[in-house]
């Protein structure tokens, strides 16, 4: 999976048709204040929560070929698309199938909902979560869970202790962990609790 992760061209993938459509024509809000992709919406009203509901019904299933480079780039540019199209906060989560022998086609699931603070119950049980995408106002870009963001954020205090002003050190902060080599070997390898805040600033700061 990291491999083909790291396989993927800077360069967006183009869209299939359907995609391209459903990116095009951008969102709409429900009477309910559902926020709903207009080419999926399918007319009925949330029965409770809108978050769930909003994860049902912006859900696509994104087909393989024979490529897991190109599934996953054309998958990160239909989330990139329908969030630029979007008007509020929105994350993307991708989920992938992974056979159990192996057999293809793979295929990769990209599902939004709208951000109100409040974190998703039960839809990410269902689905094996890969990644999220959001255009959701954060401090740190490369944050992937609760203990990067902490450390992330200690970062940044040591650094602002050392005189640097905050929107300065949380730029260092997101330009250090932005480099494709930290973010994939640190991040992603679990290094980065390994170490305190403090140890990251001066790394930052000597380097």
């Amino acid at each position: 999976m990291r491999a083909a992760l790291h396989a993927i061209r800077p360069d967006e993938a183009p869209l299939p048709p359907t995609l391209a459509a459903t990116a095009t024509k951008g969102w709409i809000e429900h009477d309910s204040g559902a926020y709903l992709l207009r080419n999926l919406s399918n007319g009925t009203s949330p029965d409770g929560d809108l978050q769930t509901y909003e994860a049902d019904i912006n859900s696509q299933e994104i087909p393989r070929g024979n490529d897991l480079a190109e599934l996953l780039g054309v998958s990160l540019a239909y989330a990139r698309a329908c969030l630029r199209q979007a008007q509020k906060p929105v994350t993307a989560l991708f989920s992938i199938s992974e056979p159990y022998d192996d057999v293809i086609p793979v295929t990769t699931t990209v599902t939004f909902w709208a951000e109100r603070g409040t974190r998703l119950e039960g839809f990410e049980d269902d689905i094996q979560p890969m990644m999220l995408l959001s255009t959701a106002k954060t401090d740190f870009l490369y944050a992937c869970d609760d203990d990067h963001e902490k450390v992330m954020t200690d970062t940044a205090r040591a650094l602002t202790a050392q005189g640097l002003p905050r929107d300065e050190s949380v730029r260092k902060v997101n330009e250090f962990w932005g480099e494709p080599s930290r973010r994939w070997a640190l991040l992603y390898g679990g290094w980065i609790g390994r170490r305190p805040g403090e140890h990251w600033a001066r790394l930052m700061t000597t380097a």
